[in-house]
């Protein structure tokens, strides 16, 4: 409440927490008695308790009440039937009473009759005392752990507000915690990693300095992590579980409290509050998610209409987010609120105390920069540590799913890695790595890995499983998720494709022709390839797996991902080579990699081919019948590779001027002109970095040597990241530099080096 609140509606405020202090089943309101009218009577089978409400700061006031009280109280002590109970006034103030006022009343007090206890002079903050010991409650809270807050690394570093996407609006927490105090009701939904626990827990500190600082107009926050409520059936046990897990002895006034409107509602995690029951029919868990939510919905839509509520949790939980707001008894007048991964701004501010220069690879989601930074990744790229994106992703991976394992009981961190894993690899089987995928396709990726049907854990699991959201398609009837991040989809799949290449002869869905045409990125060819390494699984395993594909006369895009794993490995793989068929690359580079040249590859698609770094004909796979959107590094086949494109159509070449020839003719200095044959070589794909040696190739002699100088220069200028690669180098594009990069490579004459 504000300063500008009248005296009816302090009444009211004040009426309520009363009313919540007694049984409500004897309120009686602005009573009239002999013609004096009085504001609350309460009667009770062994006390009552008279009030007086007022926002006066007059003796006189004081005095004119206290009388009302002391004659009500004398009337009433003189029925029989109340001869055996206590009978109280209270003269409560909106503000804490003047001395004046308090004389008033004692002096009133003292003219009662001895049957009568007495006539209290209070503030509408002691009356609350009476209601509930806030103090008491927030120091409680205080030392329990905030939803997932609690499994999430601590933040060493800038604390950088979230975004928050509304319909027609935007608000950052102030307007938040604005929008809660004047009784706004908030759904504050997002993805795993966004941030909604920490969210919540800045709005309960936020709402907790407020009331502090002014706590006879402020509710005080009261904040739930709903998954310490599962199994419960009604808002008072939600109440009474909470108060008892935070060590707080009064859980009968925090339902008081509540029924009064005294507080303001923070509920974290509708997404973690565990079905009972699901008899495996899909249809049915939409029942089940009513029934499992119904005690958090009871516990909003009893709450007093004046009461602020924010809840928050995974909205994909839901088929849709009309269920999610049916489900939690909110209406499309409610405020719905979506927090969002970082931006760039907010990543540089988040990453503060990172001493490197930020890889354009890092995700925007604050919980994994969190881990990243908090697992010293981030302070060490420039050190020649083993794979670094494929490392870090694979981390990520493992902090993510532990995180999700601790919030279920039963559930082991390897387990919930391996069902992310087989989910991606059963939303490739649609054509698409980020799906959709539906509740039947989850059923079967948890069987595969465990052995058996999900329990009640096993859906919760599902239903939240992390990087997953809604499909957006409402009319849809299944419970369709599609992967929220192509980047954990690509690494999730990455570790399915390792356990494949470890087994690859039965038992795996790998094992059968792929039915998708894509060949795997970078990413998840270099994350298969550290997860095998990691569990000392090398090369002999995917040669294995190569020679048993290729039996099977299976020339698919998992033939194709073997042979990228055996790159990423390091490859010792003798002629004849391999046959790809029918298969869809994004980006393929002719030159790097000694394995693609012995691919055969026929009827395919080739979005993006460089051919910067190639310079013998022995380096580059025979295309046979295939399609190429653009030919990047010349503006032409070369001679020398014309033997390697039979029957092939190019759709675009590059211009001359943007080849590795073409500048090197353009009238700038030497180092300028590396400079920018390099910057095209690292930013001609989005997220990935090319090795030290490709960065000469098509360059004369002299120009090469100047190499190494000009990389150093790029580096010291935030162009490019260093990092390596067991004993090789690579250089990695700069996070928010790729805008730039382009403008010189259009204007070459604008960069200085």
């Amino acid at each position: 409440m504000t300063s500008s609140e009248t005296g009816q509606e302090f009444e009211v405020r004040a009426l309520n927490v009363a009313r919540a202090i007694h049984d409500p089943l004897f309120l009686q309101g602005a009573v009239m008695i002999d013609g004096v009218e009085h504001d609350a009577i309460f009667s009770s089978d062994d006390s009552i308790n008279c009030y007086e409400f007022t926002t006066s700061r007059t003796k006189a006031k004081a005095e004119h009440d206290a009388e009302k009280l002391r004659k009500i109280i004398q009337r009433l002590s003189k029925v029989p039937n109340n001869s055996f109970k206590s009978i109280v006034g209270w003269f409560v103030t909106r503000e804490e009473p003047t001395g004046d006022q308090r004389e008033a009343v004692k002096r009133e007090s003292n003219k009662a009759s001895p049957h009568a206890t007495k006539i209290h002079c209070i503030s509408l903050r002691t009356l609350q005392r009476r209601l509930c010991d806030v103090g008491s409650y927030l120091r409680s809270r205080d030392n329990y752990p905030f939803g997932s807050v609690g499994f999430s690394p601590a933040r060493g570093t800038t604390d950088v507000d979230q975004s928050f996407a509304a319909r027609d609006s935007a608000f950052n927490m102030q307007g938040l915690a604005e929008q809660l105090t004047a009784g706004r009701r908030i759904l504050l939904h997002g993805q795993f990693g966004v941030g909604k626990s920490h969210a919540l827990k800045k709005l309960y500190l936020r709402l907790r300095a407020q009331y502090s600082k002014n706590p006879e107009e402020q509710r005080f926050p009261l904040h739930i992590n709903l998954r310490d409520c599962i199994g419960l059936r009604s808002p008072a046990e939600i109440l009474r579980r909470h108060a008892e897990e935070i060590g707080f002895e009064g859980d009968r006034s925090l339902i008081s409290a509540w029924r009064a409107g005294a507080c303001v509602l923070l509920l974290d995690g509708f997404d973690e509050v565990t079905p009972t029951r699901w008899l495996g029919n899909v249809s049915d868990l939409r029942t089940v998610r009513w029934q499992a939510l119904d005690p958090v919905r009871r516990l909003i839509q009893d709450a007093r209409e004046e009461t602020g509520i924010a809840v928050c949790g995974r909205a994909h939980y839901f088929t849709s987010l009309t269920e999610c707001r049916d489900a939690l008894g909110l209406t499309p007048d409610d405020l719905e609120l979506e927090l969002t991964d970082f931006d760039s701004n907010q990543v540089q501010r988040f990453l503060s105390a990172a001493s490197s220069d930020l890889p354009e690879w890092l995700p925007t989601r604050p919980l994994l920069l969190a881990y990243l930074l908090n697992s010293g990744a981030l302070s060490n790229l420039s050190d020649q540590n083993d794979t670094p994106r494929a490392a870090a992703w694979n981390k990520l991976l493992d902090e993510v799913c532990a995180r999700e394992a601790r919030a279920l009981s039963g559930v082991r961190p390897d387990i919930v890695r391996a069902i992310l894993g087989r989910v991606a690899t059963l939303a490739r089987s649609g054509g698409d790595a980020l799906g959709p995928i539906n509740m039947g396709h989850m059923e079967q990726a948890f069987y595969e890995v465990n052995g058996r049907r999900p329990d009640d854990e096993g859906i919760q699991l599902l239903l939240r499983l992390p990087g997953l959201t809604s499909s957006g398609d409402e009319s849809k009837r299944l419970e369709e998720r599609v992967f929220a991040d192509q980047a954990l989809s690509d690494v999730a799949f990455g570790d399915d494709l390792a356990k494949y290449i470890s087994s690859p002869y039965q038992g795996h869905p790998l094992t059968q022709p792929a039915s998708w045409a894509n060949a795997s990125n970078e990413l998840t060819l270099a994350v298969a390839a550290h997860v095998l390494i990691q569990n000392g699984v090398g090369l002999g395993a995917v040669k294995a797996a190569l020679k048993h594909r290729d039996s099977q006369g299976l020339n698919d895009s998992i033939l194709a991902d073997l042979i990228g794993v055996a790159n990423e490995i390091g490859s010792d793989i003798k002629p004849p080579g391999y046959i790809v068929e029918g298969v869809y690359f994004d980006y393929l580079s002719v030159g790097e990699f000694p394995t693609l040249s012995l691919l055969h590859i026929k009827d395919s698609v080739i979005e993006t081919l460089d051919l910067s770094g190639v310079s013998s004909p022995s380096e580059s796979p025979h295309f046979d019948k295939c399609l190429f959107g653009f030919v990047d590094g010349v503006s032409d086949i070369p001679p020398f590779l014309a033997d390697k494109f039979q029957n092939c159509e190019v759709q675009e070449f590059s211009q001359a001027s943007h080849t590795t020839s073409g500048i090197a003719q353009l009238p700038l200095p030497r180092k300028t002109i590396v400079a920018l044959t390099i910057l095209k070589k690292v930013y001609a794909q989005r997220g990935s970095g090319r090795k030290e040696g490709a960065l000469s190739r098509g360059l004369s002699q002299t120009d090469r040597q100047l190499v190494p100088d000009v990389l150093a220069r790029l580096v010291s200028d935030k162009w490019l990241t260093k990092v390596g690669r067991g004993s090789t180098t690579i250089y990695l594009p700069v996070k928010g530099k790729r805008q730039a990069a382009m403008q010189a490579l259009d204007t070459p004459a604008s960069l200085q080096i």
